[in-house]
């Protein structure tokens, strides 16, 4: 290894390399550095790039069927910032399997008119393109009627948000809800795709709903 001065430099993928290419199957590695002036430590990668969150949420089951393995799900969790992609695949893969639905559907609902359910890749660049350019076609500093007291009169309430951009971003984006099959016990999604809740306002208390449809 040739260093470039003082600093920090992760050696991860070689060692796992050597690992590889040793073909242990079990046991341990010990990686040892010979020189005083230096010194091996263990740390989170703080390089990674994180476009999407995971949320803790609380689980409330609404409705279960008698006939068959059907069910209503709603997960209620907290968002934290404007734009947030809340990556929930992990979540509706275990509702899934918990289910035990061979043939079947699982539907994503959001109640909520500035958030969106969109399937895409989770991946840093992509993540904040969207962000760049949502901001580009809905400008956060424009002019919205809907956010105007003055003239608006409809669907009032004392805690108004001034989030008549988020309105507009929802609608263009136009994806309250998606649905997957379940085919042969397996939730059916791309390679890349995962299931996406887009928080489009501020900092909410929202509410998913997961609802499990079983064809058998």
């Amino acid at each position: 290894l040739r260093t470039k001065g003082k600093g920090t430099y992760e050696i991860t993928d070689s060692v796992n390399d050597a690992l590889r290419e040793s073909g242990l199957q079990e046991g341990l590695i010990s990686v040892f550095v010979q020189h005083t002036s230096c010194s091996l430590i263990l740390m989170e990668n703080n390089k990674q790039r994180l476009g999407a969150q995971t949320l803790d949420f609380e689980q409330v089951e609404l409705f279960k069927s008698q006939n068959n393995k059907s069910e209503t799900i709603a997960l209620h969790f907290d968002t934290e910032d404007t734009n947030q992609f809340c990556d929930f695949t992990e979540a509706v893969l275990e509702i899934v399997s918990k289910s035990g639905i061979k043939h079947g559907s699982v539907n994503l609902f959001t109640p909520h008119t500035t958030t969106a359910v969109v399937i895409n890749e989770s991946e840093t660049g992509f993540i904040n393109d969207f962000k760049k350019k949502i901001e580009e076609l809905v400008p956060s500093d424009s002019y919205y009627e809907h956010d105007d007291w003055d003239l608006r009169t409809e669907n009032m309430q004392e805690d108004e948000n001034v989030n008549g951009r988020s309105h507009v971003r929802g609608t263009i984006i136009g994806s309250s809800g998606v649905t997957l099959p379940i085919i042969n016990s397996e939730l059916i999604i791309g390679r890349w795709q995962r299931l996406f809740f887009v928080e489009l306002d501020c900092a909410r208390s929202r509410r998913l709903f997961v609802q499990t449809q079983d064809l058998n």
